[in-house]
């Protein structure tokens, strides 16, 4: 790398010597007439690249010619080495290698020591006069030209918005006049009346309205089930400046970058000062993922229905119980657990033999007791003599009676009871009945939370390197009151906030979060706030 120092030599109107300083650092500094060059000398005696500074395998500087002579002491020479006092004619300039300050490693003058004649002067002030002529082409072919502009860029589009009969033409063609202020590539989800502008840009001159995207989006759900708390943060407050638009972020004529924006900058703008968008609001400040996200809530259906939904967070321990109305300890079916026919009948056992996978996110089908439980325990719907047993029915406890008095009437209260305290009991929590009822217990009906994270999304399908016991530590839980469910400490192993770190993915808002509401989700939320 060469520091060097320039001093370029003038002469004011007096004669006298003026001298400028430029500092340049650089591998290699061509001089030429170039306005490329690093060293610009606009002379027509100049080549375009005249001379290059470089260093050569000596470690020296040297002024190397290009397209140009280098004339020292009379000579030609190819290469000149830059020593204190060298000094060399580049044309009609002299270079002289003066002493370099402390900071540079070199210091050159540059001076124009031949000056051009007058008559070259002369001449080139009379070179700017135009050819005859050519001044009237020119202003008519400029004007023609702006015309054209007008017409088709112009007044063609704005007629084709305010003449209802020119429209009413354009829109059964596959593109219109204002197709010209298109300023990028529609998305392939628009793309299909990507020509009619007018659907989208209902008014001249306006932006997009979000009643143009509602008309076809219908069943878009809102960010905030609260219809009152969804209008006054979306449309009043004064921290959005009027109102928060669909186009805000949901960005067209941008492709092939996405439709919806990914990054995090309009979320913070709300949720990083939350509550001035709503001052009863319990939700905390977040800027980022990692750095002041808070722990998760979990998502408990309880209630008639499984309609009423509670938000419990992971930090309350004391209340993270899941009632199911089942006997389930995962530990004894994980790993290699004995089968129903014996100490012989070993089987290896893994967390994909119950949860089954389902569409492109992998997520989990609802346990089914036909498909996953009976082949182990349908022995304990049998009921009678080893050689010869009553099977019954899995289901309503009625359909269950049904058969015992069909099928062993006089057995009726002894098996009964052997299903009260062994047999449905094995699996189910049985509670007993009032009296009049028609049945003497009943079993507990089943409540099995599907969607623990209400609030966010999960792709499985994503995590499909990693083992199921890297987020659920479910090997060690004798109970199906245990709440398995991975926490934020648990992501962030892998997942950092907006920007990367070391071994962890930078993960956005957008990772988890989605802006709409899904429907599900909305109608539970709304109906536990009735």
């Amino acid at each position: 790398m060469i520091q060097c120092l320039l001093i370029k030599v003038s002469y004011n109107a007096r004669g006298l010597p003026v001298r400028s300083y430029r500092t340049m650092t650089a591998e290699e500094m061509t001089i030429g007439r170039g306005a490329e060059c690093t060293i610009h000398l606009p002379d027509p005696r100049i080549a375009m690249h005249h001379a290059v500074i470089k260093r050569l395998d000596d470690g020296q500087p040297y002024l190397v010619s290009v397209n140009g002579e280098l004339n020292i002491d009379g000579s030609i020479r190819q290469a000149i080495p830059l020593t204190h006092g060298t000094q060399v004619m580049i044309g009609p300039y002299q270079l002289k290698v003066e002493p370099a300050p402390p900071d540079v490693n070199l210091a050159v003058s540059l001076v124009l020591a031949n000056r051009l004649p007058d008559d070259f002067q002369d001449l080139k002030s009379r070179t700017h006069e135009p050819l005859q002529g050519a001044f009237v082409f020119k202003r008519r072919l400029s004007i023609w030209m702006a015309a054209f502009i007008m017409l088709f860029f112009l007044v063609l589009p704005i007629a084709q918005s305010l003449i209802p009969q020119l429209h009413s033409a354009m829109t059964q063609l596959p593109f219109g006049f204002d197709r010209v202020w298109s300023p990028g590539h529609v998305s392939n989800a628009h793309l299909h009346f990507s020509a009619q502008c007018s659907n989208c840009h209902q008014t001249l001159t306006r932006k997009v309205a979000d009643q143009a995207c509602i008309s076809c989006h219908r069943d878009t759900t809102p960010h905030i089930v609260d219809k009152a708390l969804q209008q006054r943060v979306f449309k009043t407050t004064r921290l959005t400046l009027g109102g928060v638009r669909c186009a805000e972020c949901h960005r067209e004529h941008k492709a092939p970058h996405p439709l919806a924006r990914q990054d995090d900058g309009m979320c913070v703008k709300c949720h990083g000062k939350i509550k001035a968008i709503d001052a009863n609001t319990k939700l905390p400040d977040i800027h980022d993922f990692d750095r002041d996200h808070p722990g998760f809530k979990l998502s408990f259906s309880t209630g008639d229905a499984a309609k009423t939904v509670e938000r419990i967070p992971q930090t309350d321990t004391a209340r993270l119980v899941e009632k199911t109305g089942l006997k389930f300890p995962h530990s004894q079916h994980f790993g290699k657990v004995q089968g129903p026919n014996g100490i012989w009948d070993v089987r290896e056992l893994s967390c994909t033999n119950c949860h089954r996978q389902e569409g492109k996110e992998m997520r989990f089908k609802a346990v089914s007791f036909q498909r996953d439980c009976q082949s182990c325990h349908a022995s304990k719907l049998e009921v009678g003599h080893a050689a010869n047993p009553l099977r019954l029915p899995h289901g309503a406890e009625q359909n269950v009676m049904n058969a015992l008095k069909v099928n062993a009437p006089k057995q009726l209260a002894h098996y009964s009871e052997i299903l009260k305290t062994d047999g449905c009991a094995y699996c189910h929590e049985i509670e007993g009945t009032k009296k009049g009822d028609s049945l003497p217990w009943r079993v507990v009906p089943l409540n099995i939370n599907q969607d623990w994270f209400s609030k966010a999304h999960f792709n499985h399908a994503s995590h499909r390197t990693q083992k199921c016991q890297s987020c659920h530590n479910v090997e060690q839980s004798e109970t199906s009151a245990d709440v398995a469910m991975p926490d934020r400490k648990s992501c962030l192993r892998c997942h950092s906030g907006n920007s990367p770190k070391a071994k962890r993915i930078a993960s956005g808002c957008m990772s988890c979060h989605s802006f709409h509401s899904h429907p599900v989700q909305s109608e539970r939320l709304a109906e536990s706030l009735k």
